[in-house]
C-alpha cells in the first residue's frame, strides 16, 4: 500500500499543529508497513500511489491540482478551520467583508494576499474562478472518506458545506510525541503555548490574567502575517507577563510541566494539540466553550466564552483551584499508534470497494 500525503504549501517553513498531526500520522503508519510519500511541492505520478491522503481542508490551493483527470481514491482528514470569529474579532474591514460577501469570500480574498505577499501558494485558474466554496467542495466531493478528530467537526462540515452524505470517521490525535517527564507536585502559574495570531486570542487572554496573581508566561512566535498582532500583545503586556518565544518541543514540555494552568482561548480550535499536551503533563486546561471542545474534552477541562475577557479570567481561576489528575483518561483515550491502525482499515475499505 502506498499513499501520498498533500498539505498546505507553507505546511515546513511555518509549521503548526497540523503539521505535528501530519508528521506522526505518517510515522505510526509507516510502522504499520504503509509506505508513505509526504509531497513537498514537487511533480509527481499519481499513477504510482494506491491512494492520496489529503491534510487541511481549509486550503484547498494544494488539493485542486490532484483532482484533475484519473487520479487514486483520496482521504481527506479535515482539519478544517473556521477563522470567521477570529476575523470580525481582531479587523473591521474583516468584519464588514464577512458581513457583505461572506466568509469564504473572506477566505478566498486572504488566500489570493497571501499569495502575492509570501509567494507560497500558486493559485491555479480553477480556483481563481470558482472561489474558496466551491473548491471545497470539490475536493469534499472527490473524498471517499472523511476523518475528523470529533463528530461535532463533521456536522459543522456538512453544514457549511452544504454535503448530504459522505462516510466519515471520528478518530482523536495522539500524545506520544510528547517526551516523558517527572509529575511535578508544586506546578504554578498559567501558560499559553500557541503561535501569535488573533485565532489563538491572546490579546484577550493578556487581558483576563491582568484581573488574576499568577504570572501568565506565552510560549510562540507570530506568525508572519500577524506581526502587528503580536507586537500588540506586547504592549499592553505589563510585568507579570513573559513572552519566551519559539520553544521546542522538550523546552515547551518543560514549561508546561512546572505550570499549573495552561489556557487556549482560542476562537476555533479542531483539537488543540497543546490543550492535550498540558493534559499530560498534569496542567488543567481553558479552552473556548465550543461544541467540538465539549466533546473532546469533556469534563476534563474548563470552558470560556472567547470574546470575553472576565470568563476566561473566571475559568482560569476555576482551574486554579482544579485539583484533579486527568493523565489516565488521556492516556487511554489519545493516541497516534491507535490512530494509525484506525486510518490503515480506512485506506484497506476504500481500496476494496
Amino acid at each position: 500500500m502506498k499513499v501520498l500525503f498533500v498539505s498546505r504549501p507553507d505546511n515546513f517553513t511555518q509549521p503548526g499543529g497540523d503539521s505535528l498531526h501530519l508528521e506522526y500520522t505518517v510515522r505510526h503508519l509507516q510502522k504499520l508497513k504503509v509506505e508513505c510519500h509526504i509531497w513537498r511541492g514537487e511533480k509527481v505520478d499519481l499513477q504510482e500511489y494506491d491512494l492520496i491522503h489529503f491534510f487541511n481542508l481549509s486550503r484547498p490551493t494544494a488539493l485542486l491540482p490532484f483532482l484533475k483527470g484519473e487520479h487514486p481514491p483520496i482521504i481527506c482528514s479535515s482539519i478544517y478551520i473556521d477563522y470567521s470569529k477570529a476575523d470580525a474579532d481582531s479587523s473591521k474591514l474583516r468584519g464588514f467583508l464577512q458581513r457583505g460577501l461572506g466568509i469564504h469570500a473572506t477566505e478566498y480574498l486572504k488566500t489570493i494576499g497571501r499569495s502575492f505577499k509570501f509567494k507560497t501558494e500558486k493559485l491555479s485558474l480553477k480556483y481563481l474562478y470558482q472561489g474558496q466554496l466551491a473548491s471545497v467542495q470539490e475536493v469534499l466531493k472527490n473524498c471517499q472518506h472523511l476523518i475528523a478528530s470529533s463528530q461535532a467537526e463533521i456536522d459543522i462540515i456538512k453544514q457549511e458545506f452544504k454535503l448530504e452524505q459522505i462516510p466519515s470517521s471520528v478518530i482523536p490525535l495522539g500524545i506520544e510525541h510528547m517526551p516523558p517527564l517527572k509529575h511535578q507536585s508544586d506546578k504554578s502559574g498559567i501558560i499559553c503555548v500557541a503561535r501569535f495570531e488573533p485565532l489563538k486570542n491572546q490579546l484577550r487572554l493578556i487581558k483576563a490574567c491582568k484581573q488574576l496573581e499568577p504570572t501568565l508566561r506565552l510560549i510562540g512566535s507570530h506568525s508572519r502575517a500577524h506581526h502587528s498582532y503580536y507586537q500588540a500583545c506586547k504592549n499592553i503586556a505589563g510585568n507579570k507577563v513573559k513572552f519566551f518565544g519559539q520553544k521546542s518541543h522538550e523546552e515547551a514540555a518543560l514549561f508546561m510541566a512546572q505550570s499549573k494552568v495552561h489556557v487556549l482561548a482560542s476562537h476555533y480550535e479542531t483539537t488543540g494539540l497543546a490543550s492535550l499536551e498540558a493534559l499530560y503533563y498534569g496542567c488543567q486546561i481553558v479552552v473556548n466553550d465550543h461544541p467540538i471542545q465539549r466533546e473532546i474534552f469533556g469534563e476534563h477541562a474548563h470552558y470560556c466564552d472567547s470574546l470575553a475577557s472576565d470568563s476566561i479570567a473566571e475559568a482560569i481561576q476555576a482551574a486554579l483551584n482544579d485539583q484533579r489528575d486527568h493523565r489516565d483518561w488521556l492516556v487511554e483515550k489519545f493516541s497516534w499508534k491507535k490512530k494509525a491502525v484506525e486510518i490503515k482499515a480506512i485506506y484497506s475499505k476504500v481500496l476494496r470497494a
